[in-house]
């Protein structure tokens, strides 16, 4: 029982730390970086999520992934938006399933009528992200920084080494999330992103049907949820849409976590959570609602801060999807 209590009170104690460096600012970003210059910027962004999420409740968790997806290839530097012949957008990660674009593009105009060449499109982005955030949640995400500038380079075969895949090990997830920066509880936390959105049926059919050629499920599943995830998902409908999280889907809460405890872990990425004890651990600490949205915010504002470009190490793009 002693062991117990001073192993809780160690992964508390990391989770504490998480939130206490996600505190500490990067050089060159700060709070309110568009007070003066473009004093509506920050509402003129949240508008435009608003009227993403109004129209579409799915909208949050895609705007939540364009961040994950631009600060882990090249930082936060909007490259993911970048049209031309070999762009990340091509990237098999990214290819017909990154969305949200027409959000950032109305929010990117607007900005562009109120305040032409001030506002960047990385933070476009990372704002975006914030406001995801508020308006699917019952998450509070005061003091978000401003400040990066945008990239001109994009590279497809760049999201295949830097994005972690959904059949990730956790050895193979924790080496992708250090290489940034993020520690095991970030790694743990931020995959609770997967409490809202969807995913393409093709994904888990083999993990559901014929896991690593055995004809069978991965045994690591919750038997009751593969069979709602075959009722779901038929052998023969890769492309159908499903859910990532039953019960609230729409929902940024601690459910996530529940379900991973449980077995219901839609990827092998998710289940990899529970495959090691500190992973099993930090599991258990974020199905604690207050613990969980503090966690999720803090360890969000520091993948925001990945890598950024700062002063005259990057630009402003005028068109988000142009160098």
């Amino acid at each position: 029982m002693a062991g117990a209590r001073v192993k809780a009170f160690a992964i508390l104690c990391m989770v504490a730390l998480c939130l206490h460096m996600a505190d500490a600012q990067v050089r060159g970003l700060r709070v309110n970086y568009y007070q003066r210059s473009c004093p509506r910027a920050e509402q003129i962004i949240r508008t435009a999520v608003q009227n993403g999420f109004n129209s579409d409740p799915t909208i949050p968790a895609g705007l939540i992934r364009m961040l994950f997806h631009d600060c882990f290839v090249r930082g936060c530097d909007a490259s993911v938006l970048l049209d031309n012949a070999d762009s990340e957008k091509l990237g098999a990660p990214n290819a017909n399933s990154l969305r949200g674009f027409e959000v950032l593009d109305a929010a990117k105009s607007a900005l562009e009528a109120a305040c032409p060449g001030v506002v960047s499109c990385a933070d476009v982005i990372a704002y975006a992200a914030r406001d995801a955030m508020e308006v699917a949640g019952t998450v509070k995400v005061p003091n978000w920084l401003g400040g990066r500038k945008d990239g001109s380079t994009s590279v497809s075969a760049e999201t295949l080494t830097e994005l972690p895949a959904p059949f990730s090990n956790f050895t193979t997830l924790q080496r992708a999330f250090e290489r940034k920066g993020l520690n095991q509880a970030d790694l743990v936390i931020l995959s609770g992103a997967h409490t809202i959105g969807i995913a393409r049926c093709g994904i888990i059919l083999q993990r559901i049907y014929n896991f690593k050629g055995t004809g069978q499920a991965d045994p690591a599943i919750n038997p009751a949820y593969v069979q709602t995830l075959r009722n779901l998902c038929p052998s023969n409908a890769p492309g159908k849409q499903i859910n990532m999280e039953m019960l609230t889907p729409t929902k940024i809460d601690a459910n996530y976590f529940n379900d991973v405890q449980a077995g219901r872990g839609l990827f092998e990425s998710d289940n990899a959570l529970r495959t090691t004890p500190i992973g099993r651990s930090l599991v258990s600490v974020y199905r604690v609602p207050q613990v969980f949205n503090a966690a999720f915010v803090a360890s969000m504002r520091k993948m925001a801060s990945i890598g950024v470009l700062t002063g005259s190490n990057g630009k402003i793009r005028t068109k988000c999807n142009i160098a």
